[in-house]
């Protein structure tokens, strides 16, 4: 069980966990076959392969959450409601091969940086279906609310 799963609040669930591309691995794997002779090839294949270990992004029904770290822990999160905006890179590589960067904006000096991962229109997708559903759940809830209001008064 992931971190992100086992810090879920009551009711919450992941839409989408997002991961890192294959090239990320195959740069690892290529710096131990060509550099593994030398102990900084060996040195960035165990560091390179931790990293993407202990590092996992997800967009749950009501935040978006990145934890990174092996020892020590950190954690970004922004509700959804605190989104205000979105920004992806891909170059022409990451056209080609499906990656690129996404930073999430939020309300203030908040802002959650993702790695380099794979489809990140796809996250981007989901974090705006995600958005979107919050909001007429909260739109619900303030209807139903008034609606109890005028049913009492």
């Amino acid at each position: 069980m992931s971190y992100i799963e086992k810090h879920l609040n009551d009711g919450e669930e992941i839409l989408l966990n997002g991961r890192f591309h294959w090239l990320w691995y195959a740069r690892a794997w290529a710096a131990l076959i060509l550099f593994g002779w030398l102990i900084v090839g060996l040195i960035y294949f165990i560091y390179e392969m931790i990293r993407l270990a202990t590092t996992e992004f997800a967009v749950t029904d009501r935040r978006l959450v990145k934890k990174t770290g092996f020892i020590a822990t950190n954690v970004d999160q922004m509700s959804l409601e605190a989104i205000e905006g979105a920004s992806m890179k891909q170059g022409v590589l990451g056209r080609i091969f499906g990656f690129g960067n996404l930073d999430i904006e939020g309300r203030g000096e908040g802002e959650v940086d993702f790695p380099t991962m794979a489809a990140p229109a796809d996250f981007l997708k989901a974090v705006n279906n995600a958005r979107g559903r919050a909001e007429r759940a909260s739109i619900d809830r303030l209807a139903e609310d008034l609606e109890d209001h005028q049913k009492t008064s």
